[in-house]
């Protein structure tokens, strides 16, 4: 049975099962079951979910994206930075338009231009549950979300969907304009500083491993893995460790694995596409990730993530929208 908790008073509120229920899947459309929550003021400024061993944050400064996620109590991506989707638009200093990163309005001091979130609306054990403002905590055996956006003149239709100890995001896009791009980050995650090393492969296993720097370096480190498909990191400390694989991108749009190493802030990794190019009018394209994480020793996490892979493949064919 489901249960959330909303608002400083905490007050617990039981959902029972709806006759409409919906079944698990990664969709590029949004489910009929409720109706939009297009009323900021009755969306939550955060929400907590813990499913399974799962737990993770939706930040609503952060236009109600991923803030942070959990395995087993264990801190495997921070909250303070943006996850989401962001386009960095080409002849504009610092052009970044998306979760949160804001332009200011020329001519217009103390306005900025932002991602217009549309929809929202978030199912727990595939059932909907009512949206209400301040600090919700929800929790049972599955959570999705299904988000409507806008950014100038690129629709998105986003899902964040966690059961079975897998988190798989989705980013759909259609441009009704053309967009003049510098780069885009249809999908992010910002791993824990503390994370030791990392590997990137592909689907005939590891082409590349490393360890990140320390915590005290000054220095950041950055890397572009343009035949990779997904990346692993482990923090030795704790024995975990995360990978992320993308699923897909459309065909005629890259799907490039960019990454950065800050020490003390984040091992940043971010799905990079359409570099120095234009978004034609009428595109469309979904980008796709699963998440998904592991326990393991320093002497064989190779051998962990590779099996982790496996399974994020697997899952990701076999989950289907409802």
């Amino acid at each position: 049975m489901a249960r959330y908790v909303v608002g400083l008073a905490m007050w617990v509120l039981l959902i029972y099962a709806a006759p409409a229920a919906l079944a698990a899947g990664q969709g590029e459309t949004m489910s009929p079951a409720t109706p939009p929550v297009s009323d900021q003021s009755i969306r939550p400024s955060s929400l907590a979910a813990t499913i399974g061993d799962i737990r993770f944050h939706i930040d609503g400064p952060k236009l109600w994206t991923l803030s942070g996620i959990k395995y087993q109590n264990v801190v495997m991506a921070v909250e303070d930075s943006a996850y989401g989707t962001v386009i960095t638009l080409d002849g504009i200093e610092h052009g970044h338009l998306g979760t949160a990163h804001f332009l200011d309005v020329p001519g217009k001091p103390g306005e900025v231009e932002k991602e217009n979130v549309l929809d929202i609306r978030i199912f727990i054990d595939d059932k909907p549950i009512e949206l209400m403002p301040g600090v919700m905590e929800v929790s049972g055996e599955s959570f999705r979300m299904e988000r409507k956006s806008k950014i100038r003149a690129l629709d998105l239709e986003s899902t964040v969907d966690v059961r079975d100890g897998v988190l798989i995001e989705t980013s759909s896009w259609y441009a009704t304009k053309s967009i003049d791009l510098k780069m885009t980050y249809p999908l992010m995650y910002a791993w824990t500083p503390k994370a030791t090393n990392y590997v990137f492969g592909d689907d005939n296993g590891i082409q590349k491993r490393g360890v990140f720097k320390k915590d005290g370096e000054t220095a950041s480190n950055e890397g572009l893995e343009k035949m990779s498909r997904w990346m692993a990191v482990f923090n030795r400390a704790s024995g975990k460790g995360s990978v992320c694989y993308l699923v897909k991108h459309p065909p005629d749009a890259d799907g490039w694995l960019q990454w950065t190493d800050a020490p003390g802030v984040y091992r940043k990794l971010r799905i990079m596409s359409f570099v120095e190019k234009i978004v034609p009018e009428g595109f469309e394209g979904t980008y796709q990730s699963a998440v998904g994480f592991f326990s393991a020793n320093e002497s064989d996490w190779e051998q962990h993530a590779l099996k982790r892979v496996a399974e994020l493949k697997s899952v990701a064919e076999t989950r289907e929208k409802p």
